[in-house]
């Protein structure tokens, strides 16, 4: 697996630690950050990659897409992210995308835009939920969803809203399941740093190239969510016959 580490200031010595932490096992890893010093190197043993500090997130994603091998799944982890043993999780990620009917994973995460409850679909057992949304904090593609996201333009789109919405539904449009593992987990600081508004604005505009199977299941995974209301406890481990 390709392994991503997203880096800013503030977060550069969170970044190093999490590299090390699983480079350490072997592992592909690389840092893809920036910084407002133009005069800052990030200084590292493992693959690094500047990128403009005024693009963000999106320039960043891109970044990841350019970088990551053939035929093999990506994995993100934002440095503002803590975990109690990153090893242990991308172990797990690691057995999870080796099932090919999963296309993108990611670990319960504590502080997201949309609660767990909203967000799934069917329980599959052994902690796993199909879900109709995650987010872009630590999560990994399968190859077919990675190819279909190198098609989109990311120009446009530099606070990189939306590019979640586009995965998950991407997944589902080719067959294939977005699950949250709740057998991992990571915490998560909840803050933007930027203009929600604007960053709203480009993920409507981003949006807009997907494909006419791709917004059908965009508007079923919406409606899914609204149905939900967040009103149900999702049980743990209950079995399901079409996993």
């Amino acid at each position: 697996m390709d392994i991503f580490v997203i880096s800013w200031a503030g977060q550069h010595s969170n970044a190093q630690r999490i590299a090390s932490s699983l480079s350490d096992a072997g592992r592909h890893v690389s840092i893809v950050y920036s910084d407002p010093d133009p005069d800052y190197v990030l200084d590292a043993v493992y693959p690094v990659e500047r990128r403009s500090n005024e693009l963000f997130w999106g320039d960043k994603f891109s970044a990841c897409l350019e970088r990551v091998r053939d035929d093999e799944p990506l994995v993100v982890i934002h440095a503002d992210c803590h975990c109690a043993d990153w090893q242990a999780l991308v172990s797990r990620c690691e057995t999870r995308m080796s099932n090919p009917v999963i296309g993108v994973w990611s670990p319960e995460i504590d502080a997201v835009r949309w609660s767990l409850e909203r967000q799934t679909i069917l329980p599959l057992g052994d902690d796993l939920l199909a879900v109709g949304r995650t987010d872009g904090i630590v999560f990994a593609l399968s190859p077919g969803v990675i190819a279909r996201m190198k098609q989109a333009n990311y120009d446009d789109n530099v606070y990189g809203r939306g590019i979640e919405t586009m995965f998950v539904v991407a997944a589902y449009a080719r067959g294939m399941l977005a699950v949250v593992d709740r057998s991992v987990s990571v915490t998560h600081p909840i803050a933007s740093g930027y203009s929600i508004e604007q960053a709203h604005e480009q993920m409507v505009q981003f949006l807009k190239q997907l494909g006419p199977r791709e917004r059908v299941q965009m508007r079923l995974l919406n409606q899914n969510m609204r149905a939900n209301g967040g009103r149900f406890t999702v049980p743990r481990d209950t079995p399901s016959d079409d996993h």
